[in-house]
């Protein structure tokens, strides 16, 4: 019999001798305290089996003084010794050992990787088991709330307050009175379905009582002739007698399956239940529970959210009743809408309590956009239309501002009417197109350079071109290339930086102030009030009402005049045309990157309908182009960024006015060069034009004397207006003669064979001569 004597842990060499170290004389005991002399196996590592370096010599480093010598192996793990003979067994080989350690590290790693994959899954399926629940638990809050506001009749509550807050007596009335009715429905229905119940009971039981004694009888009678069949009486409660073993099967399979039904309807319950919860979304469950939770937290806009973000705007009217439970009391019932999504974006519709007006809110707009994740642009803020103490919110997914904007509708065919529908201007928010409607317009763009006011202006104007009646004239104090692919459907086009594209502009307008009268005569032809009125058919018959706008793109160099004179002409001219301008179907269209009073005069925008405003830099500018205190109202470009080389950043996104029903935010199409000369070529085939010319200033000095001379009046004591009167009565009406002096009109004269008398240099000037003259020049027969 032997058994296994344990030696000191290690890993050993099973040789019977080995190498062994030993104490010096004369030094104590040696390392394991056997005494002088007594030596301990030196274990060798375990080597490979080709030395890496066949240089290299292993060996086991011993302290200076010691040496090697042999002496009796000791005993080492795995030794076995065979009992009664002392004989020592040879233990595994260390390949064996080897093995068996690398199994051990390997089943240590499989062990543990699966307890770790095991604990994931278990985590996994826990997070599943807790997501689902929430859901359940969700929808089983959302059955309850309903159930209570039916059976609290909330929203006969909140009706009958809102009438009371109004004062009509009647529908209060009415209210009560079908308040009071609905709280005896419940009773009623109950009352109708229990009586229901027993009527089937009672006549079924009847008619199976009169069925049973008839069938009897009838099968006694027959078994006597078997005038009916082969039956009897006997047959007869042998049917019924099996009918009653069908009905005794069906109650011991229901008593015995009883716990089926309450399980079966539970389950429904739970489905039904979790159906309801899921539909409210994401947001209903904690964040740790939901899918993409950390985007989720950036997108989704919660009840909490929102009454959290209200809570920290600094109104102490909020703070005070959302600290005493508000929106959550149950006497309230503010959620007119609750979050949802709404395009590309969110939107709520909130009841705010006494003294928290939406103004308020709206004044807070950066702070709540701050606390709700979001810029102020993309933050919206009024009152509800139908009742001015709900707040309509609506926040914009972030980076919506800066994604694409969808292609221009009409860029590969179709056409525009001047009359009906109007011309594609952008999209909104929400992704929903803009349609600019022209009749008795007028537009105002302004803008730093790359926010995009040209690239709306272009729009416009493509939209312009598309309609072969309407009249595009384009005047653009700068060297670009903004309108050249338009060129071939433009009626007039100046583009340069000269003063005398200014001035021909000016000569412009001045001849379209002029040419209203013809318009009015015009229109008291046809018996109409407007070219509006007039329609397309009069118009196309009538070339005189043909709808004309006119752009000016970097529009500060027309109003900026050296001399203070000269911008008041400019601008008493270029009002006057607005005002006048729009029923006569003449609309003007200013753009600028500077606006202020110098560039924008403050009359001008009093009158202009549509207005937009790219990124700008400070809210005087802001408020010069949208309105005065239009930043504090919420209506405010201040939050975008024009583009730079880098990235295109919010350009071609500008705050409207007069383009929606309210103020806010329009995206513009983007037209490049070729989509541009794409949309021409269209435009110009369906106008028959192949050119355009410069816009040349043709003026007729003659008949401009002739003109002006009879509206001054001499000086005392003088028979005739001087020529020097006359060419300021010219200059004060036509720019085209503003820097005209005595010798020009003198000149102008002697052409027309008028030699003007000195008469003490104050050269006199005739009217009748005047027209004399014109007359004999266009009597003239034609070379």
């Amino acid at each position: 019999m032997s058994h296994d004597t344990p030696a000191p842990p290690g890993t050993g060499d099973n040789s019977t001798d080995g190498p062994v170290w030993t104490a010096p004389p004369n030094e104590g005991s040696g390392p394991a305290g056997t005494g002088s002399g007594t030596g301990t196996t030196v274990v060798p590592f375990r080597r490979p089996d080709t030395p890496a370096d066949p240089d290299t010599v292993d060996g086991e480093v011993i302290e200076d003084g010691r040496w090697i010598e042999r002496s009796e192996a000791r005993q080492t793990w795995g030794t076995r010794v065979l009992h009664g003979t002392g004989r020592v067994l040879a233990g595994p080989s260390d390949e064996t050992r080897a093995r068996l350690a690398i199994a051990t590290v390997d089943a240590a790693h499989a062990t543990g990787s699966r307890v770790r994959s095991g604990a994931r899954a278990l985590k996994r399926g826990g997070r599943v088991l807790h997501r689902h629940a929430s859901i359940i638990g969700a929808g089983i809050e959302a059955a309850r709330q309903r159930r209570r506001a039916d059976h609290d009749h909330t929203d006969l509550k909140a009706a009958r307050a809102a009438a009371n807050e109004r004062g009509d007596a009647a529908a209060v009335e009415a209210l009560t009175r079908q308040h009071n009715e609905s709280r005896h429905v419940g009773v009623d229905a109950a009352t109708k379905k229990f009586a229901l119940a027993w009527s089937i009971l009672w006549r079924g039981s009847a008619a199976l009582a009169v069925l049973f004694v008839v069938s009897v009888i009838v099968g006694g009678i027959n078994g006597f002739g078997r005038w009916l069949g082969v039956f009897n009486a006997n047959d007869v409660l042998a049917v019924w007698r099996d009918a009653l073993t069908i009905v005794y099967t069906i109650a011991v399979v229901i008593v015995t399956w009883w716990w089926a039904i309450p399980t079966g309807w539970m389950l429904l319950k739970l489905s039904r239940w979790w159906r309801d919860g899921n539909r409210l979304g994401e947001q209903v469950l904690p964040v740790h529970l939901r899918k993409q939770a950390v985007g989720n937290l950036r997108v989704e806009l919660s009840e909490s959210a929102i009454v959290a973000a209200l809570a920290n705007i600094g109104n102490s009217k909020l703070n005070s009743v959302i600290k005493a439970g508000w929106p959550n009391r149950d006497s309230e019932n503010p959620w007119v809408q609750p979050p949802m999504v709404d395009g590309k974006g969110w939107s709520t519709k909130i009841r705010l309590p006494q003294g928290a007006p939406v103004s308020q809110v709206a004044k807070a707009k950066e702070m709540l956009a701050h606390n709700l994740a979001c810029r102020p642009i993309e933050l919206f803020i009024r009152p509800d239309s139908e009742d001015p103490t709900v707040m309509d919110l609506f926040r914009l997914n972030h980076g919506v501002l800066r994604e694409p904007v969808d292609p221009y509708p009409l860029l590969h065919d179709g056409a525009t009417d001047y009359w009906n529908g109007g011309f594609p201007a952008g999209v909104n928010l929400r992704g929903e197109p803009i349609t600019a409607t022209i009749p008795e317009r007028n537009f105002v763009f302004a803008g730093s350079p790359g926010s995009g006011k040209s690239t709306l202006m272009i729009t416009l104007t493509a939209g312009a071109i598309l309609d072969p009646l309407v009249d595009v004239d384009v005047f653009v104090f700068a060297e670009n290339n903004d309108y050249e692919a338009f060129a071939p459907c433009l009626n007039t086009y100046s583009a340069g930086v000269e003063p005398e594209k200014v001035d021909a502009a000016l000569e412009h307008l001045q001849a379209l102030y002029d040419d209203l009268t013809v318009r009015g005569r015009l229109l008291q032809k046809h018996n109409v009030n407007s070219v509006q009125e007039a329609g397309r058919a009069i118009v196309a018959k009538e070339p005189g009402l043909r709808p004309r706008i006119v752009v000016l793109e970097e529009c500060q160099k027309l109003f900026r005049q050296d001399k203070p004179e000269d911008r008041r002409k400019v601008v008493n001219l270029v009002v006057n045309l607005f005002m006048a301008a729009r029923k006569y179907a003449v609309h003007l269209a200013f753009l600028t990157p500077s606006p202020s009073d110098q560039s924008l005069p403050r009359d001008l925008i009093a009158v202009t309908t549509n207005k937009a405003c790219g990124a700008i830099g400070d809210k005087t500018r802001n408020n010069v182009v949208l309105g005065e205190k239009a930043h504090e109202n919420g209506i405010s470009a201040l939050g975008l960024k024009p583009r730079t080389e880098t990235a295109l950043n919010d350009c071609g996104t500008l705050i409207a006015v007069g383009f929606m029903d309210e103020p806010g935010a329009l995206r513009s199409y983007h037209l490049t060069s070729e989509q541009r000369e794409q949309i021409a070529a269209r435009a110009a085939e369906a106008r028959g034009a192949t050119t355009v010319t410069e816009i040349e200033v043709v003026r007729d000095p003659l008949a401009d004397i002739h003109t002006v001379i009879a509206d001054i009046t001499p000086r005392e004591g003088e028979q005739h207006p001087r020529a020097a009167a006359i060419a300021a009565a010219l200059s004060a009406r036509w720019n085209h003669y503003s820097k005209w002096k005595s010798k020009q009109v003198l000149d102008v004269l002697d052409g027309a064979n008028y030699k003007v008398p000195t008469t003490d240099r104050i050269f006199p000037v005739d009217p009748a001569r005047v027209a004399d003259a014109l007359a004999a020049r266009d009597t003239l027969p034609v070379e």
